[in-house]
């Protein structure tokens, strides 16, 4: 029992360490990805780190995670980004796709927006060519945008050019002297908006109260179960892709073992995962039971919930890669896993089905994950990394 004890969270702490060795090795100093200006990337260009910059030219789309995210070059293709801040000042010639904490818009849009974050800020220099998608907590819309606006956050104030219809669930709406709104104003709000004797509407303005839901009958009920599925699907299919992304990222070479290890000990990789599956629960309660071990018990929890999530990551990435191969197509690592992870998250939708393959997926998935981080483990105790 003592060695149980000790095993398991051994091995789950093995889970964490490619992460655990990025920390450390970017402890004492700030991690900086940047594309200087000038220069130019004629594919897709992935970056990450504590500060992104990205002023060079990409002719391809970007995809850029980090604490603080600052875009004042050229792209291309699509923008997709996500940080503590994100500042958007560059040409960005299709979509944008960003979340934070604080989104600042100065630049040109070509097409759509779609943005979620505490704060988010369109300067009176950005250029929206598209239509924008947007939930926050604050939202200024002080940029001309070129087709309709759906929104919902705590406040909303609009001072510009909207050439398209305004539809917003909101806590309280702002339309400033310089507002001009081409199509119609729809707003759910228990508030009436505050509206400048100057701004012009040109379609209809209409307050719709927000509802007061009665009682759902019994299909109602299954019926906002589906749905809510669906929407936590696509939350977990949007966390997933941003998760793989970084690990693909951050660790290539870890992710082409995994996937080698799977193929070759499928078997192994399934013993190994079930095991530590099972155990760790068990292990866990021990733990809490008695005053010596509920400290580590508050630590493997969250730990074999994390490692849990991170797994199925693995197994998706093995996926795209198989179709791929057998396909004898060539494409970036990126496009496996994305294509992985679709065929994932439809298969989940499938009642019955659905949860026999998120179960299959997380087990083989530590599985490999503890198998072939091995060599980490004994390649960071060679450094003095653990």
């Amino acid at each position: 029992m003592k060695k149980l004890l000790i095993l398991v969270p051994v091995l789950l702490l093995l889970l964490l360490a490619p992460v655990a060795i990025v920390v450390g090795e970017s402890k004492d100093e700030t991690k900086i990805s940047a594309l200087p200006a000038g220069e130019v990337v004629n594919k897709d260009y992935f970056a990450s780190g504590d500060v992104v910059e990205v002023s060079g030219t990409v002719n391809g789309d970007v995809y850029a995670f980090g604490g603080q995210v600052l875009v004042d070059g050229k792209v291309k293709g699509d923008l997709i980004t996500a940080g503590g801040t994100v500042t958007v000042s560059g040409d960005i010639s299709q979509d944008l796709r960003a979340g934070g904490g604080q989104i600042t818009i100065s630049g040109q849009i070509g097409r759509n927006v779609t943005i979620g974050g505490g704060n988010v800020e369109f300067t009176s220099d950005a250029n929206v060519r598209g239509s924008i998608l947007a939930g926050a907590g604050n939202i200024t819309l002080a940029s001309p945008i070129g087709s309709n606006v759906k929104v919902g956050a705590g406040n909303l104030t609009i001072s510009n050019k909207v050439n398209g219809d305004v539809e917003a669930g909101v806590g309280s709406l702002r339309l400033t002297s310089k507002a001009q709104i081409k199509g119609d104003v729809t707003y759910w709000s228990d508030r009436n908006a505050s509206i400048d004797e100057n701004a012009l509407i040109l379609g209809e303005l209409t307050k719709k109260a927000t509802p007061v839901t009665p009682k759902p009958p019994i299909d109602e009920i299954f019926g906002g179960f589906a749905a809510f599925n669906i929407f936590a699907a696509l939350v977990g299919f949007v966390s997933t892709f941003i998760l793989g992304l970084i690990l693909i990222k951050l660790a290539p070479n870890f992710m082409k073992t995994a996937t080698s290890t799977l193929g070759s000990k499928p078997w192994v990789s399934l013993g190994i995962g079930l095991l530590t599956l099972i155990l760790t629960p068990i292990v866990s309660i021990i733990l809490f039971v008695t005053v010596v071990g509920l400290p580590l018990g508050l630590i493997l929890v969250p730990i074999y919930l994390i490692c849990i999530y991170i797994a199925r990551i693995f197994v998706i990435y093995w996926v795209g890669i198989m179709i791929f191969n057998r396909t004898g197509r060539k494409l970036h690592e990126v496009w496996a896993f994305v294509l992985g992870l679709a065929i994932y998250y439809i298969l989940t939708l499938v009642p019955v089905i659905g949860g026999i393959v998120t179960f299959l997926t997380v087990v083989f998935g530590l599985g490999t994950a503890l198998v072939a981080k091995r060599y980490v483990y004994l390649a960071a105790r060679s450094k003095n990394i653990l």
